[in-house]
Parts: C-alpha cells; structure tokens; sequence
C-alpha cells in the first residue's frame, strides 16, 4: 500500500471521529416510558403487584424503581374534577400491596420512579377499578371495564401494527476494505485513490450509488451547508490549490477540523490553539439569575393605590419570582421597612417560579411610599421590583388602583411596510432527505392514556360571611325582653350556586340562641341569603357562647358565626348624696324653714322602683320620678314639720324599693324664746381625705352646722365655707394639711349681743398621693394563640398590650410598659400606637414571638423611660401549606425544560486531541501534495 493512501486512510477515519460530538459517549439516565399496569383484582383480601410489561425503557426490572401505593377515595375525585389537588393516603412503599376493608369503594394508585443510581428517571403512575368487597364483585368490575375499553383497544392496535410495517433503518458506514487489486482500497464508502490520483470507483460502488447514500450525502443531511464542501474536498485530493482553499473555507466556514465543537475553540493552520485560547468551562455568568414579575409582566411596579390604616392586611398581593439562570437558587429572609412580605425558604430550581404574597406593613405612619423591594440568594442573584401606596388618616376613603391605560398609537404614526429582500437574493431550496432514508415511526399512545380534555375554567360556589362573631354584650337575670337579633350577610362569590345545609350547633342542639336562614340556596355571582341570631329569653346568670355551622354541599365549604352573651346576676344598690341633713335651730313659732335635697342613685344593674318615704317630724317630697334604670337618680326635699314645740328632733328617714333601701338623719332644734350667743364651737379636724379630692365643701368632708353656745343652752347654726380661698392644691401629690374658714349664720332667737365673731374654722388633712404602678405580670400580646399551628401561607397578625398604657390622666409618680419591639426573626421597632403587627413565614418549623416592653415614669409633665424593661414571648408552629398559592410553579424536575445533566465523569481531553491529530493529517497532506508539485 502506497504512503499516500496509508495517509488518506488514517486522515479519513480521524476525520470520521471528529464530526462525532463527545456528548454521544456520556451516560445519561434512561426516562421511564410506556404503559404501567397493576395486577391483581381489586377486591378486599387480593394481593397487588406492578406490571412492568408495558414499560418500553430497556432495562428495567423490579429493582430499578421505587414504589408507592396511594388510596383515591370518591372525595379525591371529587376534587380532581372541581379542579383542585387532593391529598392522597400514602399505603406503603413494598413491591405488593395487599387490599383492606378501608379500600372498598376507593381506587388503588401505584407510581413507580426510576432509580437514579440504577441508571433511570421519571414516574409512572397506574389505577385499579373501583375496589370492591369481594372477588365476584372485582371479576365484573374488571369484565365491564375490558368490555368498555375493547374498542378503543382494537383501534389503538390497528394503529399500532401500522407503525410495525414501517421498519426503522439505521445509518451503516461500511468496514474497511481491502481488494486484490492495488489502488482499489475503500475506507468508510469512499473509493480510494488511484496511483494517478484519479479518484477509481468499482461497478459495485457505482450500481449502488442511487441506493445508498455516500458519506458524503450523509454530511449533505447532517450539515447542509458544510457537505458541498466537504463532498469536493474527497474528489479533489491531488488538486493542490482547491484542497488549500477546501481547508482555508473549513477553517472560516466551520467544516471538521477546524470548527469549534461542544464550546472547544478552532484549531490554527498547524494544528495548534492560538494565543491565550483554551478549552471553555461552564461560566457562572448565566448560572444564577432571578427576575420578578408583576402582573401579567407589562408593568415592574406593584401598586396599593390609597391605604387606610386597619385595611393592611385585606391589600395582599402577589408578584412571580422566576429562576432565569441553570443552577438552583436559594434565596435569604428579606424585611422592607413600609412592606410585610413572604420569604421564601425552599431552594428554587432553575426554570421554575413561585409566587409569594406582598401587603403593606401594619403601623405605617400616613404618607407616601415608593419603595424598591429585592429579592436576593445567596449566590449572589437578584430579583427586584417596585411597590408604592399612600397611607391615608384613618376615616379618609381609599381612592381604588387605576390600571394604567393601554398605549394608544397616534393615528398619524405611518404602519411600517413588510422588509423586502433583494430581487438578485437567490432563494435557498429546501433540503431533500435520501430518498432511501426511512421515515421515524410515529410516536405510539399508551392504551390507558386518557384523551385530555379541554381546560375549562371549574364552576364552584364560594360563600362569605360578613360576620364571623356576634356579641350580645350583657343582660341581668330576669330581663324581659332578649337584646336586637344580629344578622350576618352571606353572600356567594362563585360561579356555581351554593346549596346550604341546615344549621347545626356544637352544643348538639340549638340550646341559647333562636337562629333562621332566610335561604337554603344561593345563586352565583353575588346572591345573598341572610342568617339571623338573637339570645333566647329567660337565660340564667352565666356566660353563654354558641358556635353555628352551615355547609356549603356544594364545595363542601363551611361557614361558622359564633354568638355570645352574658347573663349577669341581678345586682340591687342604691347609693345617696348624703347622710345627715341639718337644719340647724329655730325659734318657737317658726316659719319659713328652707328645704334641703337628698338625691338618691340606683348603682345596681336593674331597674328599681322607689316607695314614697314617709317621716314623723319632716316633710319628704319626691322632685322626680320614683322608677329609675340602673345608673339614674330620684330627687328627694326634706323640711322640718311646722308647728314642733321646744325640742331638739333628730329621725332616720328610709328610701327603699321592694329589693333594697337606703337611709340618712335629718335634725332639728326648736328654742324657747330669745337667747344671746356665747360662743362658736370649731368642729374637729378632719382627716383620711384622699389626694387629689375636688375643691368642694361637700367632697372634702365639711360640716353644714356648727354647735353654739347661748344663753339658753347649746344650739346649732348653718355655716358657709369659703372652700376657695383655702391654701388647697387639687394637683399636689404631697400630702397637705390646711384651716377652711367658715361664715356662721345664727338660727331666729339667739342674739349676738356679745358681739362675737360670726365665724367657724376647721383644719382638714389631705393624704399623699399613691402612684399607679403598672405590674410587668399585666404585658401581653393577643391575636397570636400559644403553641398555635399556622401555614406557611398564613398571616399571623398580632397585638402587644403594655400594662398602664390606659391611663389617660397620669400624676408624679405613675408607672406604666409601652410596647418597644418585636422579634421573629428579625428585629422590628414600634414608635408610637397602635402597637399591632402582621408577619408570614414561608418556612415550616418552631417560632417565638418575643415583644420587649419599656417601663416609663410620670414626672408631672411626661412620660420618661426608666432602666426596667420586660419580655414576654410566645411560642407557634408553621406547617407547610396543604394548598399552594395561586399560579405558584408546581412543575416537578422531571418535566423541566433544561439541559440534562449527566454527572458523566468522561474526559473531554481524549477527544480534544483525536480532534488535533485528524487536523494535523490534513495539514500534512496538504504539506506533501504542494512540495510533491
């Protein structure tokens, strides 16, 4: 064998190598594909087992996939035709299951999945008939189904033995051949070349020309624009300057041996890479990329319009954030400042999006925010966008969000005309296939496979309440007449009428309430039917709550209403204005004695009736009505009997209804004749008068009357103080001790001829003031239950209460806790009231919410911060979310569109360098053809 044909031998079969892609020698993962059946009947007591007849991947045997039996009851049907994801129960994970009495009436599911480290992938999924309780009843479920199924079956297998006739044929490049004569050596189809370099064709290659293709007619299908190039370069072996300009197109255009495969970059004219290329790696520059979408993605700005304060939590809206990049991205808790928003904590494969709720954070102060919210991993990518809203004074109204509207085009804006390619631009014909090349067989239905059905949008029923709780209040026992029922709005958002069910009680039997639905049915889009609750009459003393149900039967929807209310006991207590009326002294004969009031308080809690008070030396006289509610007061005047004889009279008078009574002394002293006064006698100090008492003579204690001294004997007189002009601070704290002065007012019959001062003066002391002091044991938060169990797409809102927080009219020395932050996970501080919270967790596990409290004193013009400080925490769960959020990816990895990663260990060098030795080859031959010449 000549050198120059051991050449083109070894040249063509290098060049052979390196069209082939080094992809073709990784090991990939096979795909499970075909029809998975179970065996077994589907009665009680059977044994089942998978059938992996059907299953087409090569390979696979009972040890190359995993199992899972599920049980789909009637229910789970239910919800797959509404449209909604129902939750199988898992049976077991064995090769076989065996059928219990639970199963009857229910559907076996069996899915099996392809064990990575045997070499597959993907799942498939089959379903018994519907279970039955005894095997007669299974073996005619199973006849019905073959007889239902037989004719779809026979259609299927005609077009199946139709795909078989059609027998797919495989490219063959022939083995190297070797013939007696000299110069007639072929390699891989292509004739050698003669001695004269000639290119030589036996008839046999000749005759078969039409019926098989060349390899070069094989590079004309796999590379359309390279095979001309290619074909011409075979046939013109010894033609020096077309083989340079072969070569020099090969390396421009990207023919074999010069065009970059699988990302290797282009070898030089001598088989070398030029300066600084190297072999690429996979770049990170794409890897890890995330994007957020708003909407329907015309717009990067989430829009609250106007908030009013209390209305955050209704506003939740959601935004898409989409992994853009090839790699998995993980993404760390983020908390804006103005905006409460959901984290997400499970990794987020590439190609897939979630979508996650954002809602304006609860406190913030009115005013307007435009804020840019991001998103970040911890690889480093970023998915931003915008959020705004105006936070209004509360009480304002909240102007909706106006959609943007669409852009209009000027109708002067010319309509572009369609681009027009030049008339001397060739049009490329299409490719022709070999005639000879077969046609792929087509893709074959599994005979189980059900023909998908339009999506329709599930008509389902949605029925809200209005009113969730009804609270009565109070009432006292013996009450007459129940308080106003209390009706409860409900009202159908669905597209499908809300058949309701009778009310139930989860006291068994309606027992404290009278209830009535207006209607049992409710028509979709808004109909409305009304639920009425009232107290029954006649309820003991106690607290009563009563939770009622009524079922939608038609999404199975439950609507609960909670009613409350709380019978006290009766309570009778009258209180009185005073108890002691003095009317002084008055001589013989005496006329014109001024009346005085008593005033007479019902401070129970049911209404008293007064019976007319009677008395032996007084007059008492009603001023108003004698039936009075809880909290009103009787008016009654008192005056002393005309006509009493020298004496001295002093009588207890009663006020009383048929339940309870009251009572206060009036005196009295009639004097003989006239006397002359002596002296005034000073009443006794006064003391216990508690810090911070009005300004008032009646408040403070001081006497109407004092005792004088006369001629005739000892005598009262009336006494008027000038409260006033005492030295008496009504703001001290101190403790204060001060003299009121009084002026006196002599009773008819005594004389002051001794001319003595006219006045009285009493010392009163007032008690220091004793701080309210708040006790950290009173902090709390409410509206986050104890060991509570929430979802991850929960909104848990929350309350922190500081004790002594209420106290509007502070004085020196009162303490109280305002609430000074909040912890989940993040840290979040409050300024002012209201001091509440709302937060969302995307993240299963256990949580404390701690709220640190600060102790503050009253210094007599503001609250100041002392060093104390208090915590109280409470503990909660997050569970994952049985239903995900609307339009969230729930797209599993199997069906992702993205390159397959074959964790293929093969190294790419071996290949790199057939690559460089097939190069070198043709440089060498072209080398030795042009110094031939």
């Amino acid at each position: 064998m000549s050198r120059r044909r051991f050449l083109a031998i070894i040249m063509s079969v290098f060049m052979i190598l390196s069209l082939l892609p080094a992809t073709v020698f990784a090991e990939t993962s096979k795909a499970l594909d075909g029809q998975l059946k179970i065996q077994g009947l589907a009665a009680a007591g059977t044994v089942l087992s998978a059938d992996l007849k059907g299953i087409k991947t090569e390979g696979v045997t009972e040890d190359s996939v995993s199992y899972e039996w599920f049980r789909k009851t009637p229910e789970d049907e239910k919800k797959e035709q509404q449209g909604e994801k129902p939750e199988l129960k898992q049976l077991g994970k064995e090769k076989t299951y065996t059928i219990v009495k639970d199963d009857v009436d229910s559907k076996i599911v069996l899915t099996i999945t392809g064990l990575e480290d045997k070499g597959f992938s993907g799942s498939l999924t089959a379903t018994t008939a519907t279970v039955a309780e005894t095997v007669e009843a299974a073996e005619q479920n199973q006849t019905k189904t073959e007889l239902n199924t037989e004719d779809m079956g026979e259609n299927e297998s005609q077009d199946a033995n139709a795909s078989e006739e059609t027998s797919e044929e495989t490219l063959e490049i022939p083995e190297v051949k070797e013939e007696d004569e000299a110069g007639s050596e072929s390699v891989d189809g292509i004739p050698a070349a003669t001695e004269d370099t000639e290119t030589s064709q036996p008839e046999q290659y000749e005759q078969n020309t039409e019926e098989e293709p060349s390899l070069n007619e094989y590079q004309e299908e796999l590379y359309p624009e390279e095979g001309n190039e290619s074909s011409e370069e075979a046939e013109n072996v010894e033609n020096t300057e077309d083989t340079e300009n072969a070569a020099d197109n090969e390396q421009t255009s990207g023919d074999a041996g010069s065009s970059s495969v699988e990302g290797i970059p282009a070898a030089t004219e001598d088989g070398t890479y030029g300066e600084g290329d190297s072999i690429p790696e996979d770049t990170d520059e794409k890897a890890y990329q995330a994007e957020a979408e708003v909407g329907d993605g015309s717009s990067d700005v989430l829009n609250f319009g106007n908030v009013v304060p209390g209305q955050e939590d209704e506003l939740a809206q959601y935004i898409t954030i989409k992994n853009t990049g090839t790699e998995t991205l993980n993404f760390v808790g983020i908390s804006p400042e103005h905006f409460a928003v959901q984290d997400i904590t499970e990794p987020l494969e590439a190609g897939q999006s979630v979508q996650v709720w954002i809602a304006p954070r609860v406190g913030t102060q009115p005013g307007t925010y435009d804020d840019t919210i991001t998103y970040q991993t911890e690889e480093g990518a970023e998915a931003s966008f915008k959020a705004q809203m105006t936070i209004i004074e509360e009480g304002a109204e909240a102007t909706p969000t106006q959609a943007p509207e669409p852009t209009q085009i000027p109708e002067d804006t010319p309509t572009p005309e369609p681009t027009q390619a030049p008339e001397d631009t060739p049009t490329p014909e299409p490719t022709q296939a070999p005639e000879d090349t077969p046609a792929p067989e087509p893709t074959q239905i599994p005979e189980d496979t059900p023909t998908p059905e339009p999506t329709q949008v599930p008509l389902e029923s949605k029925v809200r309440s209005d009113m969730t709780e009804a609270d009565f209040g109070s009432v006292v026992e013996g009450y007459k007449e129940a308080p106003q029922a209390k009706t409860a709005t409900l009202t159908n958002e669905g597209n499908a009428d809300a058949v309701l069910s009778d009310v139930f009680s989860d006291q068994g039997e309606i027992r404290y309430f009278d209830v009535s639905l207006s209607s049992q049915q409710i028509s979709a889009n808004g109909g409305t039917a009304a639920f009425s609750v009232r107290p029954k009459n006649n309820l003991s003393a106690g607290t009563y709550t009563e939770s009622f149900t009524i079922t939608d039967t038609t999404s199975g929807q439950n609507i609960v209403l909670t009613a409350s209310v709380t019978v006290d006991t009766a309570k009778h207590s009258l209180g009185i204005s005073t108890d002691t009326l003095d009317f002084a002294s008055a001589k013989k004969g005496y006329s014109g004695i001024g009346g005085q009031q008593v005033t007479v308080t019902n401070n129970g809690n049911v209404t008293e009736t007064l019976i007319q008070p009677t008395a032996k030396y007084f007059t008492v006289t009603a001023s108003s009505a004698l039936t009075i509610q809880p909290g009103e007061t009787a008016v009654f005047t008192v005056t002393p009997t005309s006509g009493l004889d020298v004496n001295s009279y002093q009588e207890t008078i009663k006020i009383s209804s048929e339940a309870t009574e009251t009572a206060f002394d009036a005196y009295f002293q009639v004097l003989k004749g006239t006397v002359s006064l002596t002296k005034i006698q000073n009443p006794s100090d006064i003391s216990g008068i508690a810090n911070g008492t009005a300004k008032d003579a009646q408040k403070l204690q001081l006497p109407s009357v004092v005792v004088i001294e006369t001629t005739g004997g000892k005598a009262k007189a009336k006494v008027a103080w000038d409260v006033q002009n005492c030295s008496y601070k009504v703001s001290d704290t101190a403790a204060q001790s001060f003299t009121v002065k009084g002026a006196v007012t002599l009773p008819d019959g005594v004389d002051n001829d001794n001319k003595v001062e006219l006045a009285a003066y009493v010392k009163v002391n007032v008690e220091a003031y004793t701080p309210k002091k708040a006790s950290a044991d009173d902090n709390k938060i409410t509206g986050i239950e104890h060991n509570g169990v929430y979802t991850t797409q929960s909104k848990i809102s929350f309350t922190a209460v500081g004790a002594g927080m209420d106290n509007s009219s502070p004085k020196k020395g009162d303490i109280r806790y305002i609430p000074l932050n909040w912890t989940v996970i993040n840290t979040n501080t409050w300024d002012e009231a209201p001091y509440t919270a709302c937060f969302g967790l995307a993240k299963s596990g256990d949580y404390t919410l701690k709220v640190v409290f600060q102790q503050q004193q009253y210094n007599g013009e503001s609250w100041k911060n002392t060093d104390a400080q208090d915590t109280k925490q409470v503990a909660f769960s997050i569970a994952k979310a049985k239903v995900t959020a609307p339009g969230t990816n729930v797209t599993p990895t199997a069906n992702q569109k993205k390159s397959v990663r074959t964790n293929d260990a093969t190294v790419i060098l071996p290949f790199v360098i057939v690559l460089l030795i097939a190069v070198g080859a043709i440089c060498g031959i072209i080398y030795y053809k042009k110094k031939k010449k």
